[in-house]
């Protein structure tokens, strides 16, 4: 069968669907990944389709380069792109959310959203019904789309084709349907999606919002209640190639420590609130080997040079640094916690207890971003997982003085308790269908949607 899929063009919305589609193109389907080439002007890569054919897969693109609408202040419906406090706080006592609803919440409205309307403003943009009109052109039998980059459902009804959501992070989206459903409270991913369906003359209901079914690799402690029909999946970590250096061949002569805070923030954002010059101070001084993947960006923070345990590099793949690793210390994505899932490391993941939300003001040129959190979105969510399974610590540097850090670390490494808890966790990643043991189910679901 054709299968496309079509996700939002930044790596980070990518590297996790490459095993899904190696599993079907080695099972002899035909495979394509379908998007914008990237953004035109900004922080994103321009080309993103280098990251698709690098990783061996078909690449097509769609339209012509194109700045974020949410970027460009002449886009039309500009304003009503932003999410504000104020509306989240309305719909917040509208739907009756907890406090213990909060962290979803607001994931959901603060940045899931917005990233949605990058790509789907109020008039549809040419690179996005580009998608559209090739999917009608290629008549794929199943498309499989981000959660965040709905047009893949449209493409999808558009041509023909069965359709499926695969989740890169706890399902938010079906979440907040759930939340919304009874309330004749407007849900906003009617909003988001409608004025392209309406282009292509469908109706917005339940089976394009939320796909036919869904591809869920998170386990049964990391997910969210929404009663959309799930297919399990392991989650295989995949961040491309690279050449694997000397020094990641030979084991280390004392304990060494991963030290990863993302790719994702420092594109956007300058610094790292002082979280990073903390954790320096912290491994500062003992005996053990701190590897920490850093750029420059993320240096501003630093006032003096890393410690001489430290060694500063600005990549290297985590598939490579971690098993000769005895712990991580990350800031809680999901692609980090499952890279460390998959080589069975205990994880030290910072957290913070504010709520994560963004807001917006525009200014000559875009916008200001405010960015009202020091924490990576899903860190509350890794952290507790880990945490209840034994598997590591969760670290606060709003709260924690460096040697607070400094004793858990040590704690980590010298505990056999949360070696035991990481394992437990990866035996149950190992334990879960992989990509390729899915493919029949994937062939099966398609057949009795067409």
């Amino acid at each position: 069968m054709r299968v496309m899929f079509t996700v939002f063009p930044a790596p980070a919305h990518f590297l996790p669907v490459v095993p899904y589609a190696w599993a079907l193109q080695a099972a002899g389907h035909q495979v394509c990944v379908a998007a914008p080439p990237g953004i035109a002007t900004g922080v994103a890569v321009p080309d993103f389709h280098r990251a698709v054919t690098a990783a061996g897969l078909t690449a097509v693109s769609c339209g012509e380069p194109e700045r974020l609408s949410v970027h460009d202040r002449g886009y039309p419906g500009f304003a009503g792109l932003i999410p504000t406090i104020e509306e989240s706080e309305r719909l917040v006592a509208a739907l009756g959310i907890s406090e213990a609803e909060r962290a979803p919440w607001d994931v959901f409205h603060h940045f899931a959203l917005l990233t949605m309307r990058n790509y789907h403003p109020p008039v549809p943009r040419q690179d996005i019904t580009a998608v559209v009109e090739f999917a009608r052109e290629w008549r794929p039998d199943l498309v499989l789309w981000d959660p965040w980059f709905p047009c893949g459902a449209v493409a999808a009804r558009a041509s023909g084709a069965a359709h499926a959501r695969i989740l890169h992070s706890p399902d938010y989206t079906a979440w907040a349907t759930a939340k919304f459903a009874g309330t004749g409270e407007r849900n906003p991913l009617v909003g988001v999606i409608e004025p392209l369906a309406r282009q292509y003359g469908q109706q917005v209901d339940e089976e394009l919002l939320l796909g036919h079914w869904t591809v869920d690799p998170f386990p049964a402690g990391m997910r969210l209640p929404t009663g959309v029909e799930r297919l399990p999946v392991r989650y295989v970590p995949y961040t491309g190639g690279g050449l694997m250096e000397d020094w990641l061949r030979r084991p280390p002569s004392r304990p060494r420590v991963a030290l990863s805070l993302g790719v994702s923030m420092r594109s956007f954002f300058k610094g790292d609130w002082g979280r990073l010059a903390k954790l320096m101070e912290a491994v500062g001084g003992l005996d053990i080997e701190v590897i920490a993947t850093l750029d420059a960006n993320q240096l501003l923070d630093l006032r003096e040079p890393p410690p001489d345990n430290v060694r500063v590099l600005e990549y290297v793949p985590l598939d490579q640094l971690l098993p000769t690793c005895s712990a991580i210390i990350h800031h809680g994505s999901i692609g980090t916690f499952v890279a460390a899932s998959a080589a069975g490391v205990p994880q030290l993941i910072c957290d913070t207890d504010e709520p994560s939300r963004i807001t917006g003001t525009p200014v000559e040129g875009g916008i200001d971003w405010d960015l009202k959190c020091q924490k990576q979105l899903t860190a509350g969510r890794t952290s507790r997982y880990v945490t209840e399974r034994g598997a590591g610590v969760r670290l606060n540097h709003q709260t924690q003085s460096a040697s607070d850090i400094r004793e858990e670390l040590r704690r980590v490494l010298g505990d056999p308790s949360f070696q035991k808890g990481a394992q437990g966790i990866h035996e149950d990643w190992l334990a879960t269908p992989s990509p390729t043991d899915i493919v029949a189910d994937l062939e099966r679901l398609t057949a009795a949607a067409r």
